[in-house]
């Protein structure tokens, strides 16, 4: 595994649960490699996608649903990377990704860093996290 190189769960028990993603955000200073329940991606540019960006973009609603379109099965739902390498991946320049980034990061820490004594605080800044990271990485359609 490389920096940038986006990891997705081959498989799962649930529909929910199968293609969700990890992104390597550092220099890894020893060899990692993937286990047959996973598929790796790289991409094609280490310039086009920022890797902070990309952690937010494969687990936001758009993209999840078009992960989950390319997944089938009943007892155990499964991706291939056939299928996964056809989904369209949007890309802002990448100073904006830059930026879309760290506002979800800090809305991130803003949700996941709080004290378990602020449940409500926690739920409020879930939603605030979801809704922006949605509306950010939502893009138009591109023409066929």
């Amino acid at each position: 595994m490389l920096f940038g190189d986006v990891i997705f769960t081959g498989s799962s028990e649930s529909l929910d649960e199968v293609g969700m993603t990890s992104v390597v955000t550092q220099e890894l200073n020893e060899p990692i490699y993937l286990n047959s329940f996973c598929i790796g991606f790289r991409p094609h540019d280490a310039g086009l996608l920022d890797p902070e960006f990309e952690k937010h973009l494969f687990r936001s609603e758009n993209m999840r649903r078009q992960i989950k379109r390319t997944a089938n099965g009943v007892t155990r739902i499964n991706v291939s990377k056939e299928r996964l390498a056809k989904i369209e991946v949007p890309l802002p320049p990448l100073p904006e990704q830059r930026r879309i980034a760290a506002l979800l990061d800090e809305l991130d820490l803003l949700t996941n860093g709080l004290d378990a004594g602020l449940p409500a605080e926690i739920a409020a800044r879930r939603k605030q996290y979801e809704y922006y990271r949605d509306k950010l990485l939502t893009f138009d359609e591109a023409p066929a």
